[in-house]
């Protein structure tokens, strides 16, 4: 399934119990523990068991089984620390910023003032540009191809191709 070698993948490592972690939370699918390089006080990280390097590898049923685990986790994580904020973070490929090729979600309690940093600063696009890169992913149709149909966030109809 994986394009990188997971004999040596420190999480495969982990999630079999060859490699020891502060473990906060685990079941059929997932495991919870915490990092070892935490750049905050409960700096978690939540994988799948089943081996995935990346997003576009992992199987969608595991993809929500991490998810549903990374929203326990942020409740366990609120009420222990109960920090200002929380930051989630999910890196696919050296591109985007992964160094370890096992699919992880970082959990990462904030304080107000603490020294982590945005990674870019946003500048707003303009509308035209987003209709035009609106369109070209709705008129994709390959296996990942959104639905022809749906509701968009503000309630309304999706647009059609058309618009």
């Amino acid at each position: 399934m994986s394009t990188h070698d997971t004999a040596d993948c420190p999480f495969c490592q982990i999630a079999s119990g060859s490699l020891h972690a502060e473990v906060l939370y685990r079941d059929g699918s997932t495991l919870a523990f915490l990092d070892r390089t935490a750049v905050t006080e409960g700096h978690t990280l939540v994988v799948p068991l089943t081996h995935a390097a990346t997003l576009w590898e992992v199987t969608e049923a595991d993809a929500a089984a991490v998810m549903r685990t990374v929203h326990r986790t942020a409740r366990l994580l609120r009420e222990v620390f109960a920090p200002d904020g929380l930051t989630l973070f999910q890196a696919n490929e050296p591109a985007g910023w992964q160094d370890v090729f096992h699919l992880h979600v970082h959990l990462v309690p904030r304080s107000t003032g603490d020294h982590l940093h945005r990674p870019w600063t946003a500048d707003p696009v303009a509308p035209e540009q987003l209709a035009r890169t609106g369109r070209r992913i709705r008129s994709h149709r390959g296996p990942a191809a959104p639905p022809p149909t749906g509701t968009a966030r503000t309630g309304r109809p999706a647009p059609t191709e058309q618009e």
